[in-house]
């Protein structure tokens, strides 16, 4: 079996003030030319998409990924794809605690509290991943894999949801096409 190598190592997001800051993390297997693959067909994988939580969005989803390798000049082949491409999603709620030594604690009066001289501020926020993988349909071997994380909205709506899968694609897209040319170049 190929030895596939990836190192996907996920963005600690620390802070709400994180979430313009994207970054791609990709990794393939050095041992498949990514430069050959012309034709995909897209897979869902139920247990590990949105697809029950919020229909709609894996819709989108699917969409945008199909779209975003098209307009990277691989064509869909239903029948014989040289490469199966899907999506897996997750969110957790990630916490920043703030511990400070000095702050002062009055209650009802002015003796001394054990609660003088410390304070914590606690926030917290949804982080979600989304992660694109292609493998071989023939021997079913991952080929790439790209993740992102980032901060979920409160609220989103439809338009910033959008928005917000487009600029992970693009960015795992940039990677994608960046090591395609590199091997071409050998």
């Amino acid at each position: 079996m190929r030895k596939l190598l990836i190192t996907v190592s996920l963005l600690l997001v620390v802070g709400p003030a994180a979430a313009t800051k994207m970054k791609a993390h990709v990794g393939y297997d050095q041992n498949v030319d990514l430069a050959a693959i012309k034709t995909f067909d897209y897979r869902d994988t139920l247990a590990t998409s949105v697809v029950d939580k919020a229909p709609p969005v894996h819709e989108m989803m699917k969409l945008l990924i199909i779209k975003k390798l098209q307009d990277g000049g691989m064509k869909r082949d239903k029948e014989n794809p040289d490469v199966l491409v899907t999506y897996h999603t997750d969110e957790d709620q990630a916490m920043k605690m703030n511990v400070t030594l000095y702050s002062y604690s009055y209650s009802a009066g002015w003796w001394w509290s054990p609660l003088w001289g410390s304070g914590m501020d606690v926030s917290t926020w949804s982080r979600g991943t989304l992660i694109v993988d292609i493998w071989n349909p023939k021997t079913e071997e991952l080929v790439w894999r790209g993740a992102v994380v980032g901060v979920v909205p409160e609220d989103p709506s439809p338009a910033k949801a959008q928005k917000t899968i487009e600029k992970a694609l693009n960015l795992m897209g940039k990677e994608f096409q960046k090591m395609r040319k590199n091997q071409q170049k050998r």
